[in-house]
């Protein structure tokens, strides 16, 4: 099974016991956020492995964190083949903002999957049978979480999807807090130069600072205009207007205030 919905109005609600989620809270802005997302979702719905992604940059998702109950390698194994295979992912859509705004959940079960070298990577030596993801997209971010099943447990059963999905509603507004937490003066900050610009330069639009990241990143006007869906004239239109409320004139001295490359 292979499947998406976009979700309009509330979540599946689910009884659960507090005292699984004050660890979490207490968790937030921590190293260790994962592992206690992870531990609560394996009391409510018996999940084996988390990821977390934010999309800030409009071309590369940044990985919050991933984590799995069989080995830490288990996991950094199946984030390696997400990386190689990012852009075959129904996650990635979302998280660029190509099915519009809200929330969507996602279904996938490692038999549906017809790309064999997506399936072998991301699912087959990771030891992953089946992935339930929420991914949120809001005008300024996207961001997503997915619990997985292992070969050990086989895929979710469907009677239990609702408590699934309510499991993600629960932890994606902690994980939210969590991120903003952590964003700042962090590797996450050097990494996500959108979400830099937004903390330096307020006064820029949104689409001021899409611009203005890809084009630190080495983005050519004629590749972000591509990325965007924009012509290369508008491009440049918003560059130059970033430029000017940057108190930059070019694109070495953005990337002096950035002290990063030009290259990805």
């Amino acid at each position: 099974m292979i499947s998406a919905h976009i979700i309009k109005g509330m979540l599946p609600g689910t009884n659960i016991n507090s005292s699984w989620v004050v660890p979490l809270v207490q968790a937030i802005g921590s190293s260790g956020f994962e592992k206690q997302a992870l531990a609560l979702a394996k009391s409510m719905v018996d999940a084996d492995f988390i990821s977390i992604f934010c999309q800030g940059d409009r071309d590369i998702p940044l990985l919050v964190g991933t984590v799995c109950v069989h080995g830490q390698h288990r996991a950094d194994m199946a984030a390696k083949g997400y990386k190689m295979h990012m852009s075959a992912d129904k996650n990635t859509e979302y998280l660029l903002g190509m099915g519009g705004h809200g929330d969507f959940l996602t279904i996938q079960e490692e038999n549906a999957i017809e790309s064999f070298t997506y399936r072998r990577d991301c699912y087959e030596r990771p030891g992953i049978s089946a992935r339930i993801s929420l991914v949120r997209r809001t005008a300024s971010y996207g961001l997503s979480i997915s619990l997985y099943s292992s070969v050990e447990s086989g895929p979710f059963p469907e009677a239990i999807y609702d408590r699934v999905a309510a499991t993600l509603a629960l932890i994606l507004p902690i994980t939210e807090r969590h991120i903003a937490h952590r964003i700042k003066g962090t590797e996450w900050q050097r990494q996500d130069i959108q979400t830099r610009l937004a903390l330096n330069f307020p006064d820029l639009t949104a689409r001021e600072r899409e611009v203005a990241a890809m084009t630190i990143k080495g983005r050519t006007a004629a590749e972000i205009g591509e990325i965007l869906g924009l012509r290369k004239t508008t491009i440049i239109t918003h560059r130059k207007k970033a430029y000017k409320r940057m108190n930059v004139k070019n694109l070495r001295q953005l990337i002096a205030t950035f002290g990063v490359s030009s290259a990805n």
